[in-house]
């Protein structure tokens, strides 16, 4: 995972979104002065249909007509979601959201979980009119205080360099206490959970100093219970038009069987979600994890 990229990549599939795809796409583009490319990856959504050359370049023209970026059609389709990870490296890849997923996608998963979980590459998936807007003014970044936390919030600060920021941490709750299990007394028991929200505060407010290093509008949010719950419930009331989120990697049959906060996050929220995927960090300098999972 990395805070800085080389180009934009639009990953189209020849539907009438398209356009809008490129449109934005364009847009972060030009405004950080890197390439933009299209690819075509309407192989991965309808096998059947076979666009000619002309009609993407067609597509990307009339997208960026009047922006002053040039649009780079990539010429290999993608028939295979690896293919997407090969071409896309240190870019960000924009697809549109899946409403209404095939059948596909009950076992692997929509097109931007799969290629979450086989590259290496943020993905910015579009739920919003992406006309409405040039820029993204108001961000949520969801962490869970681990390693990775740093590179989100780096990551939606290069990205958006002057828009307000919101950093939320949920602390899960403890469905099994072993403590009351122990029988151990109400106030022991009490303050351990005060104790518990007390340290994640305080690494909340430790991650949001760097952020405040690139972006001068930073607040903190914590909470207690389901990340992504809180999560949607924080994107609509403070408005925000970007929510960023971790993935680590996971098999297609762990996913589907437990979730994942990027995957409700994605479904649930009403703005764009830029998903990041996370490794795991060196252990000698991974901090301590809290018991709160906001990026899984």
């Amino acid at each position: 995972m990395t805070s800085t990229f080389d180009s934009i990549v639009a990953a189209v599939d020849m539907s009438p979104e398209s356009p809008q795809i490129v449109y934005r796409a364009a847009m972060l583009a030009l405004k950080h002065g890197v390439a933009l490319k299209v690819m075509d990856i309407s192989s991965l959504v309808a096998p059947s249909r076979a666009p000619r050359a002309s009609e993407l370049k067609a597509i990307a023209t009339s997208a960026v007509d009047g922006l002053g970026v040039l649009a780079n059609v990539l010429p290999d389709r993608a028939t295979r979601v690896s293919d997407i990870a090969e071409a896309t490296r240190r870019s960000i890849v924009v697809l549109k959201h899946e409403r209404r997923p095939g059948l596909r996608s009950l076992w692997r998963g929509s097109l931007a979980e799969q290629l979450i979980r086989v590259g290496d590459s943020p993905v910015l998936i579009l739920k919003a009119q992406p006309n409405a807007r040039e820029n993204y003014e108001r961000l949520l970044v969801a962490v869970d205080l681990s390693y990775s936390a740093t590179h989100l919030i780096a990551l939606a600060c290069h990205l958006e360099e002057n828009s307000e920021l919101q950093i939320l941490h949920s602390i899960r709750p403890l469905h099994s206490n072993p403590l009351r299990d122990a029988e151990m007394p109400d106030r022991i028991l009490r303050a351990y959970l005060l104790r518990r929200k007390l340290e994640a505060h305080e690494q909340l407010l430790r991650i949001a100093g760097s952020a405040r290093r690139h972006n001068r509008r930073v607040t903190t949010v914590l909470r207690d219970g389901d990340p992504a719950w809180h999560a949607t419930l924080q994107q609509s009331h403070a408005g925000a038009d970007l929510v960023v989120v971790g993935k680590r990697r996971s098999c297609a049959l762990l996913d589907l069987l437990c979730g994942s906060v990027a995957k409700r996050i994605l479904v649930w929220c009403a703005a764009d979600v830029l998903v990041v995927p996370c490794h795991s960090p060196h252990p000698k300098t991974a901090p301590a994890r809290s018991s709160a999972i906001a990026s899984n």
